[in-house]
């Protein structure tokens, strides 16, 4: 039975005013009493919980898109909860990044909100490397998982570019395929190519059982992954041929293909966008890019939301609304057209182990993410800077301080710094000059 488009605007609106930045049990606790019973069942819950673990893409959006689909029986149900989960956050982004872009000259800016900028992107170090905490801690479990993400941290360190990123994760994957297919069939126990262990039944409520493979899965598997393809070619093909929006059109596809490589949640596009502003291929500074980041992470909605305020900055309104439509759009079509075909992929043996490799590398580039990020906030004062991304950790290590009051205290502390230098010391601040 499905319930109304109406009641769900009322279960996904909450999530927009209380975050959800990240996949936690207490996001997990909070979807399924928000949903159980309105539409989705026990084990269609637990089945798509299992499910966008386990395949690319933005973890939450995808889990909001799953419920809403599921609860609705339709794909617009899977729009309008993330619609509702993520609009109200992404509206205020687009409102900052247009006014950010503005000031090409980031001093230009009042005194007050440069100095609260600067605090910012301190605190948003601390945010990204207590990410890359998390991630260790849910899926660096063995000493090759360790040993992949670190090489692979190194490697992206010296070799920075978006396709030496897809290298290095198809290689981590490959390497973990490899090693774990040689230590089972070295000891005999040859428990991981040759299980031939038969699936548990499937219960008739979950999601791909014959009801609802009618009404939810049938039309979205076979059409969602056609149609991604279809974007995917479309975009090149605009930004072959349509030169005089190249610029847009290239900002959009570059969201959409990094969109599409997310494995293990949002941050990791991160790095992947962090090195194309390197090179300037998305006329995407350095700075907007560190305030986005830390912005979209203590506003409520998800993460992808930063990229609104990326297009926001370098090409207005239309810029904006294009590289979060993009940013979001793969995840989307991946969760339609992988949902009626997760009682294959949740058994491969192969398809697990290689996600496990991939992951250990992208965990790898979060890291050197957050060293650039630091990076970026020292240019200015790095005593400061590196003062309050430690105790910025500390908040949210010991403390257990939400992102947004993380943020706030970054900010505050870097202003009551430097107005103290420059009115009881009358030391003229560096920043300012």
């Amino acid at each position: 039975m499905s319930i109304s488009y109406k009641d769900i605007m009322k279960i996904a609106i909450p999530f927009s005013f209380t975050g959800f930045q990240t996949l936690s049990q207490n996001n997990y606790a909070t979807c399924r009493d928000s949903f159980m019973g309105k539409g989705v069942t026990e084990g269609e819950f637990s089945q798509i919980i299992q499910l966008v673990d386990a395949i690319p893409g933005a973890t939450n959006v995808q889990l909001i898109v799953a419920l809403g689909t599921v609860a609705k029986k339709s794909a617009l149900g899977g729009i309008v909860a993330l619609l509702c989960a993520s609009a109200p956050g992404a509206v205020i982004l687009l409102i900052l990044g247009l006014y950010y872009a503005d000031y090409s000259d980031p001093h230009d800016l009042n005194v007050i909100v440069l100095l609260a900028i600067q605090g910012l992107k301190s605190a948003t170090a601390a945010l990204i490397l207590h990410l890359c905490f998390s991630l260790t801690l849910q899926h660096l479990n063995t000493k090759l998982n360790i040993l992949i993400s670190l090489v692979s941290g190194i490697a992206v360190y010296f070799f920075q570019s978006p396709m030496n990123m897809v290298l290095i994760m198809g290689m981590g994957g490959m390497i973990q395929l490899m090693v774990e297919y040689d230590q089972e069939n070295t000891t005999g126990r040859r428990t991981f190519v040759h299980q031939e262990a038969k699936p548990a039944p499937v219960p008739q409520e979950l999601v791909i059982s014959v009801h609802n493979y009618q009404q939810v899965s049938s039309y979205l598997g076979k059409k969602s992954l056609h149609i991604y393809l279809c974007v995917l070619f479309g975009l090149l093909y605009l930004n072959a041929y349509y030169k005089e929006y190249t610029n847009i059109i290239e900002i959009t596809l570059s969201f959409y293909k990094i969109g599409s490589i997310m494995i293990g949640g949002a941050p990791i596009m991160v790095p992947f966008i962090y090195s194309e502003t390197e090179k300037n291929l998305l006329n995407i500074t350095s700075d907007a890019f560190w305030i986005s980041f830390g912005l979209a992470a203590s506003l409520p909605g998800p993460y992808l939301n930063f990229a609104i305020f990326l297009g926001a900055t370098s090409f207005g309104i239309i810029g904006g609304i294009c590289c979060w439509v993009a940013s979001f759009l793969p995840s989307v079509l991946q969760i339609w057209g992988l949902l009626p075909l997760w009682n294959t992929l949740g058994t491969n043996q192969y398809f697990t182990k290689l996600k496990q490799g991939v992951t250990s590398s992208a965990i790898g580039f979060v890291y050197i993410s957050a060293y650039h990020c630091w990076k970026e906030a020292s240019l200015v004062d790095a005593e400061t800077a590196t003062i309050i991304t430690i105790l910025s950790l500390l908040y949210l290590l010991l403390l257990n301080f939400k992102t947004p009051l993380v943020i706030l205290c970054g900010s505050i502390l870097f202003i009551v710094r430097y107005l103290a230098l420059w009115y009881y010391r009358e030391l003229h601040p560096v920043i300012l000059k």
